[in-house]
């Protein structure tokens, strides 16, 4: 019994100690941002916050072919279009998103969407550590970047986040005026995802968490229309934690429930694409 408890005790103080380790997996990934590199429609984004950083990630602009063939930007052609900020996933940057995107020809589902997706600290190319509250901190810079665009329609800007990126875009929609939110695998605390893995962070050792991601404080600010995908098969992201966020809206929440799709596969999945067509179809604003 005493080697139990002495076992279980030893479980609880690593869980502690590796907190950020388990909540974010940094890395340059220098192979896909190589990749990217002179492919139509992609284009680097670098610009220094007034919080004084800066922050790196890809923004894509919808391509079109004229009669010559040759690629130009549809933005280009037809003037200021609407814009999708895309918040990464742990283990993503904007680079191997952006890769899944063009391999998968996932641009379809964004309609005529540009999306801009940046590094959270410590991700690619933007320095720094990750931290909840630093995340927070550059959803609402990027947000100010994206709508000062000559070529962004402002009234257009639609959030999405998956996973980890859901914390932030809860956030990002409660603090700005954006269109709409969509959320793919969204927690409802940070706890949640801890006590996925390992149930510990319970009663008063829910103050033991360290990146907290309180989503459910901030979605009942959210006024704009919201789409939420989440699997009752996810083992990342329990369902349950999904629905309770979505309880905590105010406002009109459309929720998609997923079966037999694991965590990984909640993006790519059809059902995901063709709700998530329709959805920014809908709340376009002409």
């Amino acid at each position: 019994m005493l080697t139990v408890f002495l076992l279980l005790c030893s479980l609880v103080g690593l869980v502690l100690i590796i907190q950020d380790d388990i909540a974010f997996q940094k890395h340059y990934d220098e192979e896909n941002h190589l990749y990217l590199q002179g492919k139509p429609g992609f284009n680097e984004v670098q610009f220094k916050a007034e919080n004084g950083k800066t922050y790196h990630g890809m923004l894509h602009k919808p391509v079109v072919r004229n009669d010559d063939d040759i690629d130009k930007s549809a933005v280009e052609q037809n003037g200021k279009s609407p814009l999708l900020i895309y918040f990464c996933g742990n283990g993503q940057t904007s680079y191997s998103y952006m890769r899944k995107n063009e391999e998968s020809d996932f641009w379809s589902n964004y309609s005529n969407y540009q999306v801009l997706c940046l590094d959270y600290e410590g991700y690619g190319l933007t320095a720094g550590s990750p931290h909840y509250l630093n995340i927070y901190e550059e959803a609402l810079a990027v947000y100010d970047y994206a709508k000062s665009l000559p070529d962004v329609d402002e009234r257009n800007i639609v959030v999405m986040g998956y996973s980890l990126g859901t914390g932030p875009s809860v956030y990002l929609a409660a603090n700005r005026p954006v269109a709409g939110l969509v959320l793919l695998a969204p927690y409802a605390t940070g706890a949640d995802i801890y006590n996925a893995m390992l149930p510990i962070f319970v009663g008063p050792a829910v103050g033991l968490v360290k990146q907290k991601f309180p989503s459910l404080d901030y979605a009942p600010q959210v006024t704009c229309d919201t789409l939420v995908i989440a699997s009752h098969d996810d083992e990342a992201v329990p369902f349950l934690s999904s629905k309770r966020l979505v309880s905590s809206f105010k406002t009109s929440v459309e929720l998609v429930e997923l079966s037999g799709v694991n965590h990984n596969k909640i993006y790519s999945v059809d059902k995901t694409k063709r709700s998530l067509l329709d959805f920014l179809e809908q709340i376009a604003v002409k």
